[in-house]
């Protein structure tokens, strides 16, 4: 009926860009978990690039938003992305190692709060950060 909500449950077939290890073009991002934060180091090939040897802002927001899910999933619950926000402080260049860290600030009953960055894990250099609203799926 128009008007209803209609909930499906998520399912994950192994096949999302960012960490599905059966996507071929996918980021294959690994995610651990420690002190209430979701944690994923990776480096990205020359296929993410924008401009010459800086990787594309787009795919960083995509890291951000999925290490602010995995936090959200693995603390809270199942929940998607409402909302994202995203401050670019510095470039990433093709090749360069970086992690991503994420955590849940926030919590009510129907959602959540995160936030993240990327950092290099040698320099500290903050590269970028993320906000995103999350709705509970339960």
């Amino acid at each position: 009926m128009v008007g209803e909500e209609v909930k499906k449950d998520l399912v994950d077939d192994q096949y999302c860009f960012a960490c599905g290890p059966l996507n071929p073009i996918g980021l294959h991002m690994e995610v651990s978990f420690s002190d209430n934060k979701a944690f994923s180091k990776l480096s990205l090939k020359q296929e993410f690039q924008g401009w010459s040897d800086l990787v594309h802002g787009g795919v960083m927001a995509a890291v951000l938003d999925e290490i602010m899910a995995h936090a959200v999933i693995h603390y809270v619950g199942q929940a998607v992305t409402t909302s994202l926000h995203v401050t670019f402080r510095a470039p990433l260049h093709v090749g360069e190692e970086f992690e991503a860290i994420g955590y849940v600030s926030e919590q009510t009953r129907r959602g959540a709060v995160a936030r993240a960055e990327i950092r290099t894990p040698q320099s500290k250099t903050l590269i970028a950060t993320g906000e995103s609203k999350f709705l509970l799926q339960s």
